[in-house]
């Protein structure tokens, strides 16, 4: 009897110790797993860099809670305060964050508005909600669907829910996936002293303020943003006009450049500048142009660009693609008796691509809408290397220009058996070291004037060229509202033109963990709510029966096993 006292109370003593010494190894060396297989729970090593490298406090206010927010949004919520107290753990106490409910703080309906009001201006979105009160009457709240976030003396507003087609679950659900990105993208804006210059080329017709007024907005984010003019106000061309500037966006030029405006981009990019060119290859092909007579004329478009592009290694072909993957616009029938009613048609000027070429830019991108784009072609050079982004779908015809399109082909049916042209590079990326076109061209005492330093090769650089100079331009309503990059206005579909460009702009400035935090992507296992209606009561039984049924078997093991052991 003592022996079996004395060997419970060792058994005892042991397992305390090994519970002891279990607590300490795990409390000393603490590790996390992450066995999703999108990686939802890890950092990715750009946000750690970031966070670590904080010298000072951040702190987060957000407004998304409240005892009567929804179900779903709430889920919102726990995704931020779990991706905040992840970079809390690792920011040596420089991250401070607290969840602010205004409805529980704010008793006074006038201050409470006037606070609504403010963080409406500031730029958050506040969106009333319905709920039922105790009388079970409906009230509504106005909800900021985000925060604010400060560090250095310096705010901005950190914007958590934005709308996107799909619903409410596709909304939240993008939400959740760019959490990361918004959270660190707020902190690496609020950190940043030295904003590097991104110019956008005008005094050739290219696009204009308006035409690129949403992209703008975004790329002033991270960049300084503005118009840039090769020529003064007297029309002399400026040959220091570049100087300082880190990227240049050259948006669908439609006039010719000079000789010394083809000089001053050329040595720009000799002098290590990044150029995203968005570049036409045919004139005239405009789709307003289109609804208002039906028909127009696509000519070959000559820039004097061109010239550059093909030294620099890639040819713009002045052809107009026709794709059988893409995009659908209305078109008046004619038959049937139909005349006057408009149907959507798929319209294969307008194609839809998507990649599967891995690339930095292009990761986990959705698929992106071209407008009249004309192909490629790389231009072999030993001292660059050429890599495809995007490409046709390979059902294709190539149009040659001088050519007439018009709507009776699309709105008659389309012959799919004439599609058969293979895959073209649309979008590619150059990197190595160009070769100015200038080399053996220019007058001796051009070259020779002391005030000039040319130079005939770049050091390693890059650049970026995608043949549809509308792919980063927004529209107009009627009513003078905007409609973003990349919105369908027809089928209000949003495709990722403006991520593509965004990631163009960050992987020219090498900001290349901008592009590697705003590609994450997370997949949201929802439950099947059609499933969850029609089998409600059986999910409710097993709910309760199944845990309730585990624990009764798992005691009536341990009641036979002691049963067994304590009757021998």
């Amino acid at each position: 009897m003592i022996k079996h006292k004395v060997k419970d109370i060792i058994n005892f003593t042991t397992g305390i110790m090994v519970i002891t010494v279990v607590f300490i190894v795990s409390y000393l060396a603490y590790q996390k797993f992450d066995l999703t297989a999108d990686k939802r729970f890890t950092l990715s090593n750009q946000t750690v860099q970031l966070v670590e490298d904080l010298e000072d406090v951040v702190e987060f206010k957000i407004y998304i809670t409240g005892k009567h927010i929804p179900t779903d949004l709430a889920r919102v919520k726990i995704g931020i305060q779990e991706i905040l107290e992840e970079i809390a753990e690792i920011s040596d106490n420089n991250i401070e964050f607290e969840f602010i409910d205004l409805y529980g703080t704010i008793e006074d309906k006038d201050e409470l508005h006037k606070e609504l009001l403010r963080l409406q201006k500031k730029g958050i979105r506040v969106i009333p909600f319905a709920f039922n009160n105790n009388k079970g009457e409906q009230e509504h709240i106005n909800l900021p669907l985000g925060g604010e976030v400060f560090y250095d003396g310096k705010s901005l507003p950190i914007s958590i829910i934005k709308n996107v087609k799909g619903g409410k679950d596709k909304t939240y659900e993008k939400a959740i996936e760019s959490l990361e990105y918004e959270v660190s993208n707020v902190i690496r804006r609020l950190k940043n002293k030295n904003f590097k210059k991104v110019a956008i080329l005008q005094g050739h017709n290219e696009l204009g303020r308006y035409d690129l007024q949403d992209l703008s907005v975004s790329l002033m984010e991270y960049y300084q943003v503005g118009p840039i003019y090769l020529r003064d106000q007297t029309g002399k061309e400026q040959l220091n006009a570049l100087d300082k500037i880190d990227v240049l966006i050259i948006a669908k030029p439609k006039s010719r450049f000079s000789q010394r405006e083809q000089y001053i981009l050329d040595q720009f990019v000799m002098n290590g500048g990044k150029t995203l060119w968005l570049m036409d290859g045919t004139n005239g092909a405009e789709l307003d142009s289109m609804q208002q007579s039906g028909l127009i004329y696509a000519n070959p478009l000559q820039t004097g660009l061109e010239t550059l592009l093909y030294k620099y290694g890639v040819k713009v072909n002045t052809d107009v693609i026709e794709d059988l993957q893409c995009s659908k616009i209305p078109i008046q029938a004619t038959a049937n008796g139909d005349r006057g009613k408009l149907k959507l048609h798929s319209w294969i000027y307008s194609p839809v691509l998507t990649t599967k070429k891995k690339h930095l830019i292009t990761n986990n991108l959705d698929p992106i809408k071209l407008e009249f784009a004309s192909t490629l072609d790389s231009v072999p050079s030993k001292d660059i290397k050429h890599t495809v982004l995007y490409q046709t779908s390979g059902k294709n015809r190539y149009k040659r220009t001088p050519t007439r399109i018009g709507f009776e082909e699309t709105a008659h049916g389309l012959n799919i058996g004439l599609f058969k042209a293979k895959a073209k590079p649309v979008a590619m990326l150059l990197e190595g070291s160009f070769s100015s076109y200038f080399t053996n061209r220019i007058a001796p005492s051009f070259a020779n004037d002391p005030n000039i330093k040319f130079r005939n090769k770049s050091k390693q650089s890059k650049m970026i060229v995608i043949s549809d100079g509308d792919i980063a331009k927004n529209w107009f309503t009627t009513k003078g509202e905007l409609i973003p990059i990349g919105k369908d206005q027809y089928t209000q579909y949003f495709f990722d033109n403006k991520k593509l460009i965004l990631n163009c702009i960050n992987y020219l400035t090498d900001d290349k963990e901008l592009i590697s935090v705003r590609s994450k992507h997370i997949k949201m296992r929802l439950l099947d709510r059609k499933l969850i209606k029609e089998n409600r009561m059986l999910i409710e039984v097993l709910n309760m029966a199944v845990p309730s049924g585990i624990i009764i078997l798992i005691s009536l093991i341990f009641f036979v096993i002691r049963r067994v052991k304590y009757t021998r």
